[in-house]
């Protein structure tokens, strides 16, 4: 700890690396973008109009309702284009990414009576709020908005009570402490916090909207997206989760102090999510709750990254603190605009289990580009924000060079195996949704052009986002690279490491059309089936591929050997949970029965009590 506290007196030593200008903090996010609510007022003014005329139309023709939110998302995305004043304009860049593509797979996707589009509306114009608030009333008021509608929406698919009052609770506990924080922030704007407990409260209301750990032990957020409708879905948990990611950033920026122990636990955190969630994503056999998973372990990722980005902030190293925010950004760009693409093509299958899906074709190239992405595979831009993620842990770990540094390390190796079964999750759900057997069925335009635009959208912008906001790049020929072509990771002037999206794009086309011409087509051939341990079927099905990790892991996944198709993992944690809550219910019972006896004394007592603790805090308030 002595080592963080004497960095924090080196803040004239922080240099660009050598030929390339230094991204000013200003540049990366304006700070009028936080103080002055003018700007963002205006924006609410003319974009929230279209939004509400949409609901309006929704509830007589939902389709007329989904196409007047695509192009009030197009205007909103043009405007905060146009408007760009600092990194949080980002989150509405790829939020309204998302809500065009979604809103044109819902043209032709809904079937679930007129309520399900103002719903959907509603629930986009929460977030619009929420993204162009002002100060903490209008944020909180755009929370829940977005937030009650998806209950109802949750609700209008689900089989039972179970998933819809879930997710309302665990929204409402993310409410409670967000106010919770808001309130101890003393001030109704967006000001800049001299106390470290607003962001700490605050934080943890934001990773509750996340999934992250240990509310992932619960699975609500996989119950509750995995029942929604695929459109919502991809709202839910491309976009609604991102709002948390929104808000730690938003709330982080303000805050001039934070405690190194407070970032360290959220990177901790962070890295567990990424694990579990990866695993029990691999395990699973419902076809959203596998996508739903796949979310917390992106979700994780990001949360290492803003972690990186508290720390970097604190200790005044300025360029690890650029890289850890552009990292954040190119994370959230991966993992919305993917699991949009993933989501939507989980809306044209006809069961949930991912066994007996429906192996659609015209979209393999498409689900395989995301899948990718996601997977944490260049060039695509979810690989440069996995490969930034590393590098910044690996350099933490060689620059502080102490006892702290085996956290940094043993976090990478932690998202190391957590993107190794990410990778396996997403081969599992693309082969059996997808590659093998496709069905003769023809998609609309309208349901598969939103699919491979996303897929597209991943892949262009991995090797030209990075390019466009990334401030560290080489100003000299590395290995007959192109000039700037190379982006750097670098500490205190020096650099660490380097890669080059571009490059690896140009090799992949070559190699591809070289194998192409000396290979040919590739020639499919059949295997005798091996079904990983489960009675022999006539196909490799999705539950054999992932048995031989719920064999290895019996002690923590605790499989039921006689349920073939379970909808949601089963984990230790639920068994703990049960041990938990009847405990509970046993000293309730005892509580009960020797205090809250019906004896009028015990009563006079409580009220006596009580009116001294209100005494106590209106006196000290």
């Amino acid at each position: 700890m002595r080592y963080l506290r004497r960095n924090n007196r080196r803040r004239s030593t922080i240099r660009s690396s050598s030929g390339n200008p230094r991204l000013s903090t200003k540049s990366l996010y304006n700070t009028r973008s936080l103080d002055e609510g003018e700007g963002k007022m205006n924006t609410l003014l003319y974009t929230l109009p279209p939004f509400l005329i949409s609901i309006i139309f929704s509830i007589f023709n939902k389709k007329a309702g989904y196409i007047l939110t695509m192009i009030s998302s197009i205007i909103l995305l043009i405007t905060s284009i146009y408007e760009y004043n600092g990194v949080l304009s980002f989150f509405s860049i790829i939020s309204t990414s998302v809500w065009i593509l979604a809103s044109i797979f819902s043209i032709e996707y809904d079937h679930y009576g007129k309520w399900l589009s103002p719903l959907y509306i509603l629930t986009i114009l929460g977030m619009t709020i929420v993204l162009n608030s002002d100060g903490y009333l209008l944020f909180l008021a755009g929370w829940e908005i977005m937030t009650i509608p998806a209950y109802v929406a949750i609700g209008l698919t689900a089989k039972n009570n179970r998933p819809p009052f879930v997710f309302m609770a665990f929204g409402e506990l993310s409410t409670v402490l967000i106010l919770a924080g808001f309130i101890i922030a003393n001030t109704t704007n967006f000001n800049y916090l001299p106390s470290p407990v607003p962001l700490i409260v605050a934080t943890f209301g934001f990773i509750i909207k996340m999934g992250m750990m240990p509310f992932l032990v619960s699975e609500w957020l996989p119950i509750a997206h995995g029942t929604a409708p695929s459109n919502f879905s991809a709202i839910l948990s491309a976009t609604m989760t991102l709002m948390g990611v929104y808000g730690i950033l938003k709330i982080t920026i303000l805050t001039q102090t934070i405690p190194i122990g407070f970032s360290l636990t959220i990177m901790a955190i962070g890295a567990f999510s990424i694990f579990f969630g990866a695993l029990y994503g691999y395990v699973n056999e419902n076809t959203k709750g596998i996508l739903a998973f796949s979310t917390i372990e992106n979700n994780g990722a990001i949360l290492v990254a803003l972690s990186l980005y508290m720390i970097s902030k604190q200790l005044n190293i300025t360029s690890i603190e650029h890289i850890s925010l552009i990292t954040v950004i190119l994370y959230s760009f991966a993992h919305s605009v993917a699991k949009t693409g993933l989501f939507l093509s989980s809306g044209l299958q006809e069961k949930q289990s991912i066994t007996y899906s429906k192996k659609i074709r015209n979209i393999e190239i498409g689900l395989t580009l995301l899948a990718s992405s996601m997977s944490g595979l260049l060039p695509n831009i979810g690989g440069v924000a996995s490969w930034l993620l590393l590098e910044n842990l690996f350099m933490f770990s060689y620059v502080l060079h102490n006892m702290i540094s085996i956290l940094f390390i043993m976090t990478g190796a932690i998202i190391a195996m957590g993107e190794g079964l990410a990778t396996a999750l997403l081969i599992r759900y693309i082969t059996y949704t997808s590659i093998f057997q496709n069905t003769r069925e023809q998609l609309s335009k309208i349901k598969k052009y939103p699919i491979l635009l996303s897929a597209l959208i991943v892949l262009i912008l991995g090797f030209t986002l990075p390019y466009l906001i990334y401030p560290y790049k080489n100003s000299t020929t590395i290995l007959g690279m192109l000039t700037n072509s190379v982006i750097l990771t670098q500490y205190y002037n020096t650099t660490f490491g380097g890669i080059s999206p571009l490059y690896i794009i140009l090799l992949l086309v070559a190699f591809s059309i070289v194998s192409y011409l000396a290979f040919g087509k590739p020639k499919i051939r059949k295997a005798e089936t091996w079904n990983n341990g489960v009675n022999e079927k006539e196909e490799y099905t999705a539950f054999a591929m992932a048995n031989n990790i719920r064999q290895m892991l019996k002690k923590i996944l605790r499989p039921e050997e006689e349920k073939f198709l379970p909808t949601y993992g089963l984990d230790v944690f639920w068994e703990y949970l049960y041990k938990l809550a009847n405990s509970i219910r046993r000293f309730g019972k005892i509580f009960a029965k020797t205090l809250i006896n019906s004896s009028i004394s015990w009563y006079i007592i409580y009220i006596i009590l009580t009116l001294i603790v209100v005494i106590i805090v209106v006196v000290m308030g």
